[in-house]
């Protein structure tokens, strides 16, 4: 069951995930049809010839059921196990997994790692150490791309001579069947002989399932079993044939398969989050020593600024493979000799604003806070621009942007902030606001645009909705809840921004070769 070259190296672990068998014991988990879902399959390198292995997966504080694996001798140094997991991935939430490894049917020893850290991995292939053992697992985390796509089932009735449907008794629907039980029953033919047509997840469907046409009594007229590829491949022809009171009707077939991508495919084929950070550094805030400021430094706890960097900084950095993130700072005064606030610059001080690590990102915010002075206005223009002056020059559609700014109050250019978020709507970008402190936050709930969609000074509409606004203190005591309510929309608009520029996971590696062609509605507005 080991898979290696001639030479008994271990392959790469894109090659061997590429090869391994079709896992044939699939965990059974509750899969939440509204969530995204992942098969995670596993390896274990550097084993002993000969040795028994298994792996149990576990769930930390979740519903989802552990997993454990076959037994596995070990015939060359890596092997694949058939055994894969399902599960329910939650991009907002940090999923904690603990990996036992079982050998000759003892705890030989364990890690664990979160799933966003496998997802986030390059190729979504995660490499884990076994403290104390030689062994280490990988894991490979793949979408389940048929839950996400959608049967679109589409039937019209056809008599082989004139007939009123209005005045036909025996009307006619359908049902859908599936290992056993009903996924689907349609209403009763229409005028026209038009049924109404039905969208399915494909993943409720089990390779064959069986759709049985009734009559008003609920009988069945004709049926037949089906596999997805089959029924769509029928399409525009006539399925079945079949006789109500001696008058002959032809069910023509326009089904088809509609192919919906996830945040998941998106990740899995090469797509980066890049997080960015924007720090309100304005005098509203209070000043440092005030007791009450807002950037108190509490020994050995974090502040409001820094809880929400620590809690979302920590689940978006699983999704950034070299874990630097730009830093800055506005509405504060850097050099005493130019006294003027500065509205976009780098709390590191250096000409690269990128800091390695979420802890770091503390670390320079606190020694940032020794070196300003709070000041004011409050303005948002400059770093967006900032950052899409970044997405222009890179010009990389496999980074998808985000800005995360942390903010205490009122800011003074919303018509210009309106303006660059409507352009930046067009790119690989979000913007979520955190807002810090006690203020009722009322332009950032406009800069949402849920109610009323963002416009700009020359009538240009957004493309899409790309900014999400949270009040920090709804979640001061919940960081769960906080890292939930922030980053929610954040797999949406990225299949958003890339369905709407037509790139699909099984062509990102050709995107960059097109980025002209990903501008175009960027360059025409702008």
């Amino acid at each position: 069951m080991g898979v290696c070259d001639s030479s008994n190296k271990v392959v790469s672990s894109k090659q061997y995930f590429a090869v391994s068998n079709t896992p044939s014991n699939i965990q059974a988990n509750q899969i939440d049809n509204s969530t995204n879902k992942l098969k995670l399959e596993f390896c274990i390198q550097n084993c002993n010839i000969n040795d028994r292995y298994q792996l149990l997966v576990e769930f930390i504080d979740s519903k989802e059921q552990p997993l454990l694996t076959e037994t596995v001798r070990a015939h060359h140094n890596t092997i694949v196990f058939n055994t894969c997991y399902i599960c329910n991935f939650y991009f907002e939430q940090q999923q904690l997994l603990r990996i036992n490894l079982i050998k000759n049917g003892n705890q030989s020893g364990f890690n664990s790692t979160y799933l966003g850290m496998i997802v986030g991995s390059q190729d979504s292939v995660l490499k884990l150490e076994i403290p104390s053992c030689q062994e280490n697992i990988l894991i490979s985390a793949q979408g389940m791309s048929n839950f996400n796509n959608m049967l679109m089932i589409n039937f019209i009735i056809i008599p082989k001579k004139y007939i009123d449907f209005k005045e036909v008794k025996n009307k006619v629907s359908f049902k859908i069947v599936s290992n056993g039980r009903k996924v689907y029953e349609s209403e009763s033919v229409s005028k026209n002989g038009i049924i109404k047509p039905a969208s399915i997840p494909a993943g409720l469907l089990e390779p064959n399932f069986e759709i049985i046409f009734l009559n008003s009594q609920q009988q069945k007229i004709v049926s037949k079993i089906e596999t997805i590829n089959s029924f769509v491949q029928q399409n525009d022809n006539v399925y079945l044939s079949f006789y109500i009171h001696n008058i002959e009707y032809q069910i023509i077939n326009k089904s088809q398969i509609l192919q919906q991508y996830s945040f998941i495919d998106y990740l899995k084929n090469g797509v980066q989050l890049g997080l960015s950070i924007g720090i309100d550094f304005t005098s509203s805030n209070g000043q440092i020593n005030n007791p009450n400021s807002l950037h108190r430094i509490i020994p050995g706890s974090y502040n409001d600024y820094e809880q929400a960097i620590n809690t979302c900084g920590f689940v978006l950095a699983f999704y950034d493979y070299d874990q630097l993130f730009p830093v800055y700072g506005f509405g504060a005064i850097i050099d005493a000799a130019v006294p003027k606030a500065n509205m976009c610059f780098n709390i590191n001080f250096q000409p690269n604003p990128e800091i390695h690590t979420v802890p770091n990102i503390i670390n320079e915010y606190r020694n940032c806070l020794q070196r300003i002075v709070l000041a004011g206005p409050t303005e948002f223009c400059p770093m967006i621009r900032k950052e899409i002056d970044t997405i222009r020059r890179e010009n990389n559609p496999l980074i998808y942007h985000i800005l995360m700014i942390l903010t205490d109050g009122v800011i003074v250019d919303q018509q210009a902030t309106i303006d660059a978020l409507v352009e930046a709507s067009f790119l690989p970008f979000s913007l979520i606001i955190v807002g810090i402190g006690n203020d009722h936050f009322q332009e950032m709930i406009e800069l949402d645009g849920d109610a009323v969609p963002l416009k700009s000074s020359n009538g240009i509409m957004r493309m899409r909705d790309i900014v999400q606004f949270v009040h920090f203190n709804t979640y001061k005591n919940n960081p769960n809840g906080l890292a939930e309510k922030v980053l929610e929309e954040i797999p949406r608009q990225v299949v958003e921004y890339y369905s709407m520029n037509h790139i699909y996971p099984n062509n990102l590696k050709m995107a960059q070769l097109r980025t002209k062609t990903m501008m175009n509605n960027f360059n025409v507005n702008f």
